[in-house]
């Protein structure tokens, strides 16, 4: 591993990353990469703190650090400039939803036979069910009508099994 390791990569052993490629922000417009200038007012307004610049400088969601609550302080922060709309609308996409899911992985304790249901207690939403099997054992099963794609369950899993899919909707 090379590179300086945070505190909390280090107690939950993950390495640290380079910048993050991931998910625009909740009611980003279409034309996100053409409107958002870089100015990082979204950034600093999201109480989550949960938006970090992509190699770009535009925001994207790290769902390491946490979920998206669906404030909107980052649509209220965004605005327009210099004849270009602002980059978040909550007026464009209403809905307090991302076109994501949360994927389970094969690290997932909970299906390697230990008692885990970590990922379920952040859930607002409940999306996260657990499955009982013979065994005495439960299994994880997350909803695609019910999960928001907020991203807190991936922050909250302690081996790092969770990770956010685009939802489709085929």
């Amino acid at each position: 591993m090379s590179g300086p390791m945070s505190r909390r990569s280090l107690f939950t052993r993950r390495a640290a990353k380079a910048a993050p490629v991931g998910f625009r922000p909740p009611w980003s417009i279409p034309a996100f990469d053409r409107s958002c200038d870089s100015c990082g007012a979204c950034l600093s307004a999201c109480p989550d703190a949960v938006l970090v610049k992509d190699s770009a400088g535009r925001p994207v969601l790290d769902f390491d650090r946490g979920g998206c609550s669906f404030c909107g302080d980052c649509a209220t922060a965004c605005l327009p400039r210099d004849g270009r709309p602002a980059a978040i609308d909550r007026l464009v996409s209403p809905a307090d939803t991302l076109p994501l899911i949360a994927e389970l992985g094969g690290a997932c304790i909970s299906v390697q036979g230990v008692a885990c249901r970590v990922c379920g207690d952040p859930c607002d939403p409940r999306a996260i069910r657990f499955r009982p099997v013979v065994g005495g054992r439960v299994l994880p099963e997350i909803s695609a009508e019910t999960c928001t794609g907020c991203g807190v369950c991936v922050s909250a899993c302690p081996v790092g099994a969770l990770t956010m899919a685009p939802l489709s909707r085929a």
